[in-house]
């Protein structure tokens, strides 16, 4: 196996599992639902949860969500199913996914509310997370707003009749944890120093902090202490002692096997290639979204290492996927994009990065070249399962539609481009789409194809959904049709309308 490739979780033989059909990528999705726990507390289960206690005079939600988008549909869920005031909002810790809504909270009449250890890290250390996921291709809003009230000096909350004690965590995914412990209710709010329902990823890959020692380990005995009957993860489903041994098995499993090959002199690709290729089923079976056993090792690792540079992004291979070729000696343009669309088309992704990539070096200045490397580098994301390692496609594609557009402003095959990417970003995320609608707006102002066109048409109504505005999606779609009766992706998005 090449290490520059990444490998999709491997399962074969009698461990092999029924392959369901694949969700249709374009249908409409419902960002966040409310699900019980207990009749005072709830669970908003979204890309990363929040917690929500409900007492007789107001509401606390511990968690922000991912983007102010996704926090105004919960902060609105919430008064709509409790008609109660939110009195906090609760940081567990400062990553930018349990953050990010801190204003829209703010605005709603709650106080904020985390430790002076988020506070710090809110300050310190959320530039350089900010700057790594933008690097990846994310777009992020506003930096989220510091605490008006400080756990430490507040370790107790009063929501009539429902206390919650807030309880600085062990060091876990960050250094700084806040548990929410409800005692009447016997339900915690752990954060990310509980994670369920997918590989875990035990660390942002830019700093210094996660699984690096057997800090996390106590961490998750701090949990089980409070003997809660269920336990409110950062991300999935709500856990129980079942799923806290899960997640302690896959961290003892990382830091035994990555030590042992350290400390028998193995480099870091060869304990790459190895654990990887020995890697056992029940880790295998377990799906991938954001962790990956890739991101484990490479974690463990860089906790090993004496090192200036924090985190492990820097020595971490590319999941962009290359297969190497001898590029043709050719001028010709439909030729170069003929090669290119054959590979992808054909299922070798990475022959038809090679290629696009060859195509940029032989045509600098010809923008079509740096599209059609965006457009593959797109393609080539959709082969892997974590969104943080689609990030590395993510980037190269950015780039090289940032160089058409510096080479040609108003070219539409750009703006296209830009536009499918923001668009389908925000309607995979739950954000607003104002962004990719803009660039869809530019593209149709320049020279397209018919097939051009009706991309353009199609992604207006992936915006439109993303807003939930069927009729506008619908016609979107139709229009697409129109332009090209033969674009699946449209037909598959008619197919699904509510």
């Amino acid at each position: 196996m090449r290490l520059s490739s990444f490998r999709v979780a491997r399962v074969s033989g009698r461990d092999a599992m029924p392959q369901m059909p694949p969700p249709n990528p374009f249908a409409p999705r419902t960002y966040g639902t409310l699900e019980a726990v207990t009749d005072r507390v709830h669970c908003w289960r979204n890309i990363v949860n929040s917690a929500v206690f409900v007492g007789d005079r107001g509401v606390a939600v511990v968690d922000t969500q991912v983007n102010t988008s996704s926090a105004r549909r919960l902060c609105a869920e919430v008064q709509r199913a409790f008609n109660k005031p939110i009195l906090y909002a609760i940081n567990t810790h400062y990553h930018w996914d349990h953050a990010a809504g801190n204003a829209v909270f703010k605005a709603a009449g709650a106080q904020l509310v985390a430790s002076q250890r988020t506070a710090r890290a809110l300050r310190e250390r959320m530039p350089r997370q900010k700057d790594f996921l933008a690097s990846r291709g994310f777009e992020l809003g506003d930096d989220p707003l510091l605490p008006d009230i400080f756990a430490e000096a507040t370790p107790e909350i009063d929501l009539g009749n429902l206390r919650l004690h807030l309880s600085l965590g062990h060091d876990a995914e960050t250094a700084d944890p806040t548990l929410v412990w409800c005692p009447q209710e016997k339900i915690l709010a752990a954060g990310d120093t509980v994670m369920t329902g997918s590989f875990p990823i035990f660390g942002q890959p830019s700093q210094r902090e996660g699984l690096e020692n057997e800090d996390w380990i106590a961490a998750l005995d701090e949990v089980r202490a409070f003997g809660a009957t269920a336990v409110i993860p950062g991300h999935g489903p709500v856990a129980h002692e079942a799923e806290l041994q899960q997640f302690e098995r896959i961290m003892r499993y990382f830091l035994d096997e990555v030590r042992r090959h350290h400390q028998a002199g193995h480099d870091l690709a060869a304990t790459i290639r190895t654990m990887e290729d020995d890697l056992p089923a029940w880790i295998t079976r377990i799906p991938e979204v954001w962790g990956t056993p890739r991101y484990a090792i490479l974690r463990v690792w860089a906790g090993l290492q004496a090192s200036d540079e924090p985190g492990f992004h820097h020595f971490k291979p590319t999941a962009i996927p290359r297969t190497p070729i001898d590029p043709p000696a050719v001028d010709d343009r439909q030729a170069w994009e003929d090669m290119i669309a054959h590979c992808a088309e054909g299922g070798d992704v990475g022959q038809a990065v090679d290629l696009a990539e060859a195509a940029c070096a032989r045509f600098p200045a010809q923008p079509w070249a740096h599209v059609a490397l965006a457009r593959t580098m797109i393609a080539a994301s959709r082969g892997i399962a974590s969104v943080l390692e689609k990030g590395d496609c993510f980037h190269r594609a950015r780039t090289a539609i940032a160089t058409a557009l510096r080479l040609q402003p108003g070219y539409g095959p750009a703006w296209l481009q830009e536009g499918q990417f923001l668009t389908m970003m925000a309607f995979r995320n739950g954000e607003d789409p104002d962004r990719g609608e803009a660039a869809l707006t530019q593209a149709a102002a320049g020279t397209l194809s018919v097939r051009e066109r009706a991309e353009v048409a199609f992604y207006q109504g992936i915006a439109a959904r993303a807003r939930g505005d069927e009729t506008a999606a619908k016609a979107g779609f139709a229009a697409a049709t129109r332009a090209d009766p033969g674009f699946m992706p449209a037909m598959l998005a008619l197919a699904t309308t509510r």
